[in-house]
């Protein structure tokens, strides 16, 4: 009987480094490791070129290859995480997802791997722009107390020092309203904290 893989999750706001950590990660895995990852990447998130996961940290492992699968549609990795063990002849020891958020039905996603006995790695935001739960990110706590896995908390700070909390959204140069649609594309954020974080048109 196989044995359960462990959950990594690494969590946090706009600009705290998460998918630099990541690829550190990654990168010691298949370095020292001599390990088998597959990094993956959902559609919706349009930070880097097709296939390919980007930091904006540039001191550490600034990008590598991804598969790229459908972000309402996870399951269609499975055939292919076959395929690559198949080719290889061995098993995939991780599977990574970076922007987890994006990801529908995470939480059975990652459950799966890791009864099929892979070690999973997911980066993502917890909270979107209005400071609400973003996608199944804070679901996954509970897959990490269960699978005797670890949680990171990765910092970000305001521009006045504190530590941020939100991820801001920007629509030229200001904040976006309640309104706004959850994904949209373009990279105008920045983090802020509790005392400088604006959301017009909230309604409590």
């Amino acid at each position: 009987m196989r044995l359960p893989g462990k959950l990594e999750l690494i969590v946090g706001p706009m600009r705290s480094n998460k998918t630099a950590e990541l690829l550190r990660r990654i990168e010691t895995r298949r370095e020292y490791a001599k390990q088998c990852v597959m990094l993956l990447k959902p559609s919706a998130d349009t930070k880097a070129a097709a296939g390919l996961v980007e930091s904006r940290n540039r001191n550490g492992c600034g990008k590598m290859k991804a598969i790229e699968f459908p972000s309402a549609d996870p399951w269609a990795v499975l055939p292919i995480v076959a395929d690559t063990e198949q080719r290889i002849g061995r098993r995939v020891d991780c599977i990574a997802v970076d922007e987890g958020q994006f990801v529908a039905d995470l939480f059975l996603f990652t459950k799966k791997l890791l009864d099929s006995g892979h070690d999973v790695m997911v980066s993502g935001l917890e909270l979107d722009f209005r400071g609400l739960p973003f996608g199944e990110m804070l679901s996954l706590s509970w897959l990490v107390r269960t699978y005797a896995g670890n949680l990171t908390e990765q910092v970000a700070y305001c521009s006045c020092g504190a530590k941020a909390l939100y991820p801001q959204r920007l629509v030229d140069g200001k904040p976006a309203p309640y309104a706004s649609p959850v994904i949209m594309a373009g990279d105008n954020y920045e983090p802020r904290c509790e005392k400088h974080f604006v959301l017009p048109g909230r309604p409590h």
